[in-house]
């Protein structure tokens, strides 16, 4: 029995790191917002479910990519990722009924595939403002930077990954605030904050602050 369980215990190690989150930026058109989250809502959530992936958060941009929507995606691997998204792509209500209505609404899509250093965890408190920080690192730092933001997370972090594809050599990170006051009640630039502890590793940041739509797990 012993030997049992620790085999399934490597199983599930191994499952786990093969997991790949996903991390999508869409620019839209002005104006476009509400339209894209409704459709958002009511075609693509409802058509995709957790069959094509698991939704982990799903926002809209409101300062830096203000005319952005950034959705999180987990899946169990990037095989398993394509073959679903081909089986996504075949159904009908799919195409006609979201991207039919959302290309003209849409400008450019981004996607970084990502490795979690701090998984993703729910925030402990309300949330009412989220932040996605974009560190740039010189070639080959990415891993390094990832692990000294997730040994000494500021307050607010909820998870810190690594890109594999997309931009790479790049560091994502993602906090939750419970407003605008309580974010701006500390600057990025601390003389004890990451971009002054790691600015040798760093190259560049954008942040953007995020609200998050109706129908976003993470709320």
């Amino acid at each position: 029995m012993s030997v049992n369980m620790s085999h399934d215990t490597e199983i599930n190690q191994e499952k786990m790191s093969q997991m790949v989150d996903e991390l999508r930026i869409y620019t839209l058109r002005p104006g476009a917002m509400a339209r894209y989250l409704k459709l958002a809502e009511t075609v693509a959530v409802p058509v995709r479910g957790d069959r094509y992936g698991v939704l982990l958060g799903f926002w809209a941009g409101e300062v830096g990519g203000a005319n952005c929507v950034f959705n999180l995606w987990r899946h169990e691997d990037l095989e398993t990722r394509r073959r679903l998204r081909l089986e996504l792509g075949a159904l009908p209500a799919w195409r006609e009924q979201y991207l039919a209505e959302v290309r003209p609404l849409m400008l450019r899509q981004m996607v970084r595939f990502m490795d979690a250093v701090l998984p993703l965890s729910a925030p402990a408190y309300p949330v009412g403002l989220y932040e996605f920080r974009m560190l740039r690192t010189r070639a080959g730092e990415a891993n390094i930077l990832a692990q000294a933001i997730a040994e000494r997370p500021e307050p607010g972090t909820l998870g810190v990954w690594t890109t594999s594809a997309g931009p790479i050599n790049e560091v994502v990170q993602l906090l939750g605030h419970a407003d605008a006051v309580g974010r701006f009640s500390r600057s990025l630039h601390e003389p004890d904050g990451v971009l002054a502890r790691e600015a040798a590793r760093i190259e560049e940041v954008e942040s953007s602050l995020a609200l998050a739509a109706p129908h976003s797990p993470l709320l």
